[in-house]
């Protein structure tokens, strides 16, 4: 083969730059990280919306850094037809320590394309980064969210458990696989207690309590209260739901009180006819933490002369 055959073939190969090709550099003035809105001084001049070659550089980039540039022209072309940002300069050592990432949508991901780590915003706006182990997207095993949320998952995808609300009043829930909550703490009463399951309290007839007549609800015919109904329970719930039931003669009277540990009985309802409600338990996550005993009581009088038939259908912990 002669030496113009290589000659030939070298240059077809291998061939010349493009004397259009230009290299130059720029300050960023502005610099929109979300969506790559830019102005640069460039040669004295400023300039807008310069493309940039797509990769990790755009979400580094802040006003005042020296970007590199790459023009290029048509050959004979008079000046640069197209000008691209190639990316940052910076001397090794430099500013890599402070490296800073901005994006709107950050997805860390596996082979399969399954999520491990997401940074971005909610859907209201603000941020939000998440880290995942475990299965494919709908089926994480463990996920943290803004390092005050948790969640664990069935296989299924479904919640074991959760943690959830805002800094304050966060609680905690777990779940069967069916998605019905098991347990929940209070978020809401300084976050103290217990949320659900609400637990039914024992309340029983005393030997105070008096049979009077054909009912089988006990009564008294005394004009000072009577203790009638009384349980010792422990509480976990930072209310109580209540329901009481009145059959009197002359005129009836009955009060709701409650002794957290021995502290001292406190009137948390009252009344003269049948009646519910919801109260709170008093000092409840101050001077009474949960799952200390509380005594419950149930006073009645008849102050007419008559005789006050008083029952309790429902008495039960509730968080709300």
């Amino acid at each position: 083969m002669t030496d113009r055959t290589n000659s030939h073939l070298a240059s077809l190969l291998t061939p010349a730059p493009s004397r259009g090709v230009q290299f130059s550099q720029a300050t960023v003035l502005t610099w929109d990280n979300e969506t790559l809105h830019n102005t640069l001084e460039w040669r004295g001049i400023t300039i807008t919306d310069i493309p940039i070659v797509e990769g990790i550089n755009a979400l580094v980039i802040r006003p005042g850094d020296v970007v590199g540039m790459l023009g290029w022209a048509p050959e004979n072309a008079k000046g640069v037809g197209s000008w691209w940002i190639l990316g940052k300069l910076s001397n090794p050592g430099e500013f890599v320590a402070d490296l800073n990432v901005t994006a709107k949508l950050f997805r860390f991901v596996t082979e399969n394309g399954d999520t491990l780590a997401f940074f971005g915003k909610e859907a209201d706006g603000d941020p939000m980064w998440a880290l995942y182990y475990g299965g494919s997207d709908d089926q994480w095993a463990l996920r943290i969210l803004n390092g005050e949320r948790l969640a664990m998952s069935y296989r299924d995808g479904q919640d074991i458990l959760r943690t959830s609300g805002a800094t304050g009043s966060q609680y905690f829930q777990v779940f069967d696989q069916a998605g019905n909550e098991l347990f929940s703490s209070n978020g809401a009463t300084n976050g103290v207690g217990m949320g659900d399951p609400w637990i039914p309290y024992l309340v029983q007839p005393t030997t105070d309590a008096q049979q009077l007549g054909t009912t089988y609800l006990p009564a008294t015919t005394s004009a000072a209260f009577q203790t009638i109904w009384r349980g010792y329970n422990p509480i976990y719930h930072p209310r109580v739901a209540y329901g009481i039931r009145i059959l009197a003669t002359g005129t009836a009277g009955w009060e709701l009180r409650m002794n957290p540990d021995g502290a001292g009985a406190t009137t948390v309802a009252s009344g003269s006819g049948s009646a519910g409600g919801i109260v709170d338990v008093p000092g409840f996550g101050t001077t009474f933490t949960p799952g200390r005993e509380v005594e419950i009581i149930v006073n009645a009088r008849n102050t007419g002369g008559g005789t006050t038939h008083i029952g309790v259908d429902r008495m039960y912990g509730r968080q709300s």
